[in-house]
């Protein structure tokens, strides 16, 4: 497995169900939650960015309280969607700018609140009634601060902007 994967999980329980299984697989992983200790922190980050460590594990309390900025990020699983919908576009931002990134969504149908924050109403109606098990988003960053995103609905392409917050230090 090549390394800069980025696991994001929105609930505690599943942070630690997925931490549990990388344990048992003897995975080379890194931690980050609202509970790891600054010094932690610190370390996690920069064995994450140097390659030292392949996946990181990432919560949502963690991003809501203190906002990190993840270098090293090439693949993003979202293993489930985030509660606030900016914290959507603020992880596919942290995505290095190389030709090989990717980022993953796992939803299901009882995400489709969650997920309707994301793409929209009509967007998610046409998403949970489709045959289709995978969905394609093919996602572009534009400068003037807008999200570009073109779903493949079966035979049909669907394209949006999504305006983004940008957040400026103190």
């Amino acid at each position: 497995m090549q390394g800069g994967t980025m696991i994001f999980t929105s609930s505690y329980f599943e942070f630690v169900r997925i931490r549990n299984f990388l344990k048992s697989q003897n995975a080379s992983f890194c931690l980050l939650s609202e509970y790891t200790k600054q010094s932690d922190v610190s370390r996690s980050r920069l064995w994450f960015f140097e390659g030292r460590r392949k996946i990181m594990l990432y919560t949502e309390r963690a991003h809501f309280y203190h906002r990190y900025k993840i270098r090293g990020i090439k693949n993003l699983v979202i293993y489930s969607l985030p509660e606030r919908k900016e914290f959507y576009t603020e992880m596919v931002n942290m995505l290095e700018g190389s030709n090989s990134m990717s980022c993953s969504v796992l939803f299901s149908r009882f995400d489709l609140y969650r997920l309707e924050r994301i793409v929209g109403t009509a967007s998610v109606t046409r998403m949970s009634s489709s045959d289709k098990a995978t969905f394609c988003v093919l996602l572009i960053l534009l400068r003037s601060n807008c999200l570009f995103i073109t779903v493949n609905y079966g035979e049909r392409w669907l394209s949006f902007c999504l305006f983004l917050l940008v957040f400026h230090g103190k």
